[in-house]
């Protein structure tokens, strides 16, 4: 049998598609899409459970369990109206509980309470999208799921020792973490015949201002809190480039956001990419919360 939950207890819920249910941007508002999202161990991709009626749960964002009076829990919600998944505050209707049904050894299908459109199941998207419900799909392995332990979480729901920031220098003191995952990144590519990417001082200072604004306000998200974007920061550091992109990630040390970078498709092709030669590396220790936020920038000089 594959494994079932029990109230009270953290799981992360990762579809045979290779991605996780990421609450978008790690943000607690109302609305807030859930999302397909490669696994990187935050807190916006662990969900508690809570038992509800005919055998049903109540999935509440880790990112707010203890934080609220009891009955105002953020949770998984059923948008009906678009056929999509968001956080919305608790109101205990059919739409925000769900059932958790075993398709066989390994897996279960996810399946909201709410039966006016018949059943209807969890289905993963591409990452950056919402979870959307769909009618029962034997074939589609985005309907199929299975709960693993989350980030800081034991499966069982006992709190796990959270990582803590490794000695890393201070941006500006040196730049040796910098050299180090540049190293990291170079290896990389050597293994695959890329050429190795050169270190960037405009790149450097775009990754590091929005390293500086994602840990600040305990985000990790491309966006700038002043509305920039990755191309933006790139082009107001002075680097013009045919080609860039951007890496980020919540770390505490830079082998663990090399790894997650590694582990997700789109941020791999990233580091091993041919359409570029340069990049940029930015650090900042946690300020609010338990992780650091790590950035790189990729340009074509």
């Amino acid at each position: 049998m594959p494994t079932l939950p029990q109230h009270g207890q953290t799981w992360t819920l990762k579809s045979a598609n290779g991605t996780v249910a990421d609450v978008r941007s790690s943000q607690t508002a109302a609305g807030t899409a859930i999302q397909s999202w490669g696994s990187n161990g935050t807190t916006a991709q662990g969900w508690t459970f809570w038992a509800k009626e005919n055998g049903s749960f109540l999935l509440e964002t880790q990112l707010t369990v203890g934080k609220h009076a009891p009955g105002q829990a953020m949770v998984m919600d059923y948008n009906y109206s678009i056929g999509q998944t968001w956080l919305y505050n608790e109101h205990n209707q059919p739409n925000q509980h769900w059932c958790f049904e075993p398709v066989d050894n390994d897996w279960v299908r996810i399946r909201t309470t709410r039966g006016d459109e018949g059943a209807l199941f969890i289905t993963a998207a591409a990452p950056g999208s919402p979870l959307t419900l769909a009618k029962q799909d034997d074939g589609n392995p985005a309907q199929r799921w299975q709960l693993v332990p989350a980030g800081g979480i034991s499966g069982g729901g006992q709190q796990q020792q959270q990582p803590q920031p490794q000695p890393q220098p201070q941006p500006g003191g040196g730049g040796d973490f910098r050299i180090e995952m540049l190293n990291a990144v170079n290896a990389e590519r050597g293994r695959v015949g890329a050429a190795a990417l050169h270190l960037d001082d405009r790149l450097s200072a775009a990754a590091q201002r929005h390293a500086n604004d994602m840990a600040s306000h305990d985000l990790t998200q491309h966006d700038g809190t002043d509305g920039s974007s990755p191309w933006d920061r790139i082009r107001d550091a002075g680097f013009v480039s045919r080609a860039s992109a951007e890496n980020v990630t919540p770390g505490n040390s830079m082998a663990e956001a090399m790894q997650m970078w590694m582990n997700s498709p789109h941020h791999r092709d990233n580091i091993l990419g041919t359409a570029y030669n340069s990049i940029g590396i930015g650090y900042a220790p946690r300020q609010r919360g338990n992780w650091g936020r790590y950035v790189q920038t990729f340009g074509q000089a």
